[in-house]
Parts: structure tokens; C-alpha cells; sequence
């Protein structure tokens, strides 16, 4: 029986994750409807010269696409240079005290966490009319959508799940627990990190 150490191994995903996807528009993949009845309206968003006298501090730059909470655009924030994903409540649902307050809840708990493989919350809140997060912009593609593009090996595939028990972990540590973890909550950056989205 040997006593010597195994050596330790990376869990780091390996960065050929998104190997082969082409760069453009990754993050509008990420608000595409993927199950049916997703999208909430047939009627288009508002375009960003709409909403830019609501968000003075942000220079929207494009509608990135719908998903079941609302629609994100990718963003500048002014003040820090930095691109930011700015996601309105569904206009239509914004009189529903029910889904305001859900929306709200999901701010709240996302503000909450500073873990690297969690979506993180800047800032919330309402203006013009329209309950916004503004979040960390995520150019990546969801987990159910990388699936359907390529066919991870058994140690990508094995590579997403330590970082995504250790951000649960750190989540269950201040107290919440995210009641939805699926593939199209489980965010992949290019650089192969895992970020867990839409808490609530």
C-alpha cells in the first residue's frame, strides 16, 4: 500500500469549453427562449434610444434578447467603463405587484453574494417607470446551449461541477437557496468560468 500523495488536480473548467463558437453575440444566446412559453410578449422591446433618457448613467448599446423575467440589453456603464447587462422587468408584467416583487427578491438575493462563479448584482432599482437589475455582463453562451453545439469530454463535463457546488455553498452560507438550477442557469464565460444566474 503506498502512502505517497495523489497529485492534485485543477478544477478550474479548461478554457476549450467554447472552443469552435464564434465570439459574436454570445451573450445574446444567453436571454433566447429555451423551453416553450419563455418568452413573455410578442411585442418588441424598446429599442435603446427609448430607454436612454431613463438611464443617464449607461450607454445602452443593444437589445440582447428576451428570456422568462424580462429583456437585457448589453450596456456601457459611464462611470467605471465598464460593459454591464442592464435586464428590465417584462414591461407587461410590471403592474403585477406578484412579479415585481419577484423580480425584486432576485436582486436582493444576487446582491447579497461576491463569489466568482455567481452572476453578480451592481446595482437595482427602478427608473422611468421600469424595475432594472444592472448585472455583470456575461459574454458566454448557457450550458443547455453549449450541449447542443458541441460534446463536452468527460473531464469538461466533470470540470463545471466543483465550482458550481462551491458558489451554491456560498449562497446557502448567507442563507438562500437558488430553487431553479438547470443548464440554462449555468452561464459559461470564454474563458471557461461558471457562473450561476437568476437566483430568486
Amino acid at each position: 500500500m503506498s502512502d505517497s500523495t495523489p497529485t492534485p488536480t485543477s478544477t478550474a473548467p479548461p478554457q476549450s469549453l467554447l472552443e469552435g463558437l464564434s465570439p459574436k453575440n454570445l451573450m445574446a444566446e444567453l436571454m433566447q427562449p429555451t423551453q416553450p412559453g419563455d418568452a413573455t410578449s410578442t411585442a418588441p422591446p424598446l429599442t435603446p434610444e427609448e430607454l436612454a433618457p431613463h438611464f443617464a448613467q449607461l450607454e445602452i448599446l443593444e437589445c440582447l434578447g428576451r428570456g422568462g423575467m424580462g429583456v437585457v440589453y448589453k450596456a456601457r456603464q459611464k462611470s467605471l467603463n465598464r460593459l454591464v447587462a442592464l435586464k428590465l422587468l417584462a414591461p407587461e408584467r410590471a403592474d403585477d405587484p406578484q412579479f415585481a416583487a419577484r423580480f425584486e427578491k432576485e436582486a436582493h438575493a444576487l446582491a447579497a453574494l461576491n463569489h466568482p462563479n455567481i452572476v453578480g448584482v451592481h446595482d437595482f432599482g427602478q427608473a422611468g417607470g421600469f424595475y432594472f437589475l444592472l448585472m455583470e455582463f456575461v459574454d458566454g453562451v448557457n450550458l443547455r446551449q453549449l450541449l447542443q453545439t458541441k460534446r463536452l469530454t468527460p473531464k469538461e463535463a466533470l470540470s463545471i461541477v466543483p465550482p458550481v457546488c462551491d458558489a451554491l455553498q456560498c449562497a446557502h452560507d448567507h442563507g438562500i437557496v437558488h430553487r431553479d438550477i438547470k443548464p440554462e442557469n449555468l452561464l459559461i464565460d470564454k474563458a471557461g468560468t461558471v457562473k450561476i444566474a437568476d437566483f430568486g
